[in-house]
C-alpha cells in the first residue's frame, strides 16, 4: 500500500513537471513569435525611414540653412546617427529606387536593414532576384559572405577587362593624299581621355591658317580634268 501511494505520488509530481515544462516552453515560442513579429515591424519601419531619407535628400530637405554639408551630416546632428552610419543610411535609401523587388521585399517586412544594406553594395537590376533569393533564405552573415565574394568576382572582372584592353590598344597614323594626318586609335577609357586632351590642346594652340580667296578658288592639279569634266 505503501508503494503505491509513492508511485501515484511521484507520477502526479512528473505530471505536474511536464506541465510545467510545456507551459514554459509555450511561454517562450510565444515570446520568439513575438520578437519575430517586432521584427518584422521594425524592417518595415526602416523602410519607411530609408524612403523618407531618400526623399530628404533627392529634395535637398538638409541644405535649406546653408551650414549643413550633406544629408548625412543632417542625420547626425538632427537624429543623432554617427557619420558613418549615416552616409551608409543615405546610400542604401538612395540605391533601393532603382531595386524595387528588393525594396518590396524590405517594406513587407522580410528583410532586415542590414541585409539590405549589404545587398545594395553589389545589386543591380540583372542580378536582384538572384541576391534576393540569398538574402530570403540566408541569415546575415551569409548575405555578407555573398556580397563580399561578389564583389571580388566583380574586381577580378574588371581587373581582366583592363588587362585586354591594354593588350588591345592600338594607335595608327597617316597622310591621305590631300596631306592631311589621318588618325586611328583604341585606347582604354582612360588613355583615350588623355589623348583626345592633348589633341584638343594641341588644336588650340595651332594658329589657323589664313585662306586668301585665291586659295579659296584653287582646284588640286590632279582634280582638274575631273571638275571640268
Amino acid at each position: 500500500m505503501m508503494i503505491s501511494q509513492d508511485t501515484h505520488e511521484a507520477e502526479r509530481r512528473k505530471a505536474e513537471w511536464n506541465q510545467a515544462r510545456f507551459a514554459e516552453r509555450k511561454s517562450l515560442e510565444d515570446l520568439g513569435y513575438q520578437i519575430i513579429e517586432l521584427a518584422g515591424h521594425l524592417n518595415a519601419a526602416n523602410y519607411r525611414f530609408l524612403r523618407l531619407i531618400a526623399e530628404w535628400d533627392r529634395r535637398k530637405g538638409w541644405g535649406g540653412d546653408g551650414a549643413t554639408q550633406s544629408c548625412a551630416h543632417w542625420l547626425n546632428w538632427k537624429c543623432g546617427i554617427d557619420m558613418g552610419a549615416a552616409r551608409e543610411k543615405v546610400r542604401t535609401a538612395n540605391a533601393l529606387a532603382n531595386l524595387p523587388k528588393i525594396a518590396a521585399a524590405m517594406e513587407r517586412g522580410e528583410l532586415s536593414y542590414a541585409k539590405v544594406r549589404a545587398l545594395t553594395r553589389v545589386a543591380c537590376p540583372n542580378t536582384e532576384n538572384t541576391l534576393l533569393d540569398y538574402a530570403i533564405h540566408g541569415t546575415a552573415a551569409h548575405v555578407e559572405r555573398i556580397v563580399r565574394d561578389f564583389r571580388r568576382c566583380k574586381e577580378a572582372e574588371e581587373l581582366s577587362r583592363d588587362a585586354q584592353q591594354q593588350a588591345n590598344r592600338k594607335l595608327t597614323w597617316f597622310h591621305d593624299e590631300d596631306g592631311m594626318l589621318v588618325i586611328k586609335a583604341r585606347l582604354p577609357p582612360e588613355a583615350g581621355q588623355i589623348f583626345i586632351k592633348a589633341i584638343e590642346a594641341a588644336q588650340e594652340e595651332i594658329p589657323a591658317a589664313e585662306i586668301s580667296a585665291e586659295m579659296m578658288g584653287w582646284t588640286p592639279p590632279g582634280l582638274r580634268h575631273h571638275c571640268a569634266n
